[in-house]
C-alpha cells in the first residue's frame, strides 16, 4: 500500500476504533441506547442521533466524490442532515442508524484503500480540492463531531470514560 494513503487508512482506525489521544467513535456511542441518542440539552444542541445522522450523509457524500458519482441524498442546507432528534423509545431504529454509520465507513476504508499515492494528490472535481484534502477534512470534521458525542454524554450524565487499555 502507498504511503500516503496507508496514512489515511490509519488515521481512519484511529479516529474510528481505537482510543488514542482521544475516544474514537466507537467509545462515544459505546451502549448508547435510543433515549440518551435522542436527548437534547434543553433543545440546544443536537441530539447524538442527529450527530450520526450528518456523519452519515457528509461520509457517504465524500465516498461519492471520491468515486466520482453523484450522491442520491440532496441537502438544501447542512442543518437538513442532521434530521429529526430521534425516537427515544425506538431502540431497533438507533440499532439500525449505527450499524448503517459502521457499514458507511467500512465502504469508506475500502474506497481508500483502492487509492494510490498519485490519486490522492487528484483533484475529485474539476475545480475542487484534491481527495488528500478531502480526506483530511472528513476525518476532523469526524473527530470534532466524536467530541460533541463525548461532551452531550458528559451533560446527561451517561459517560463512563475512556477504556485506554
Amino acid at each position: 500500500m502507498e504511503v500516503v494513503t496507508n496514512m489515511f487508512v490509519e488515521q481512519l482506525a484511529m479516529h474510528w476504533h481505537e482510543n488514542e489521544w482521544f475516544a474514537s467513535m466507537d467509545q462515544a456511542l459505546h451502549e448508547v441506547n435510543a433515549a440518551e441518542a435522542a436527548w437534547t440539552s434543553s433543545g440546544q444542541s443536537n441530539s447524538i442521533w442527529q450527530i450520526v445522522n450528518h456523519l452519515i450523509f457528509w461520509n457517504e457524500d465524500v465516498i461519492h466524490r471520491i468515486k466520482g458519482t453523484e450522491n442520491p441524498q440532496k441537502a438544501e442546507d447542512n442543518e437538513v442532515t442532521f434530521g429529526n432528534p430521534g425516537d427515544p423509545e425506538d431502540e431497533s431504529r438507533w440499532a439500525q442508524t449505527v450499524q448503517h454509520l459502521n457499514e458507511v465507513m467500512g465502504e469508506l476504508k475500502e474506497v481508500i484503500t483502492e487509492l494510490n499515492d498519485e490519486q490522492l494528490k487528484a483533484p475529485y472535481a474539476a475545480n475542487s480540492n484534491s481527495i488528500e484534502r478531502l480526506l483530511s477534512n472528513i476525518m476532523m470534521h469526524d473527530t470534532y463531531h466524536v467530541g460533541q458525542i463525548v461532551l452531550l454524554r458528559k451533560l446527561q450524565s451517561s459517560w463512563a470514560g475512556v477504556d485506554w487499555s
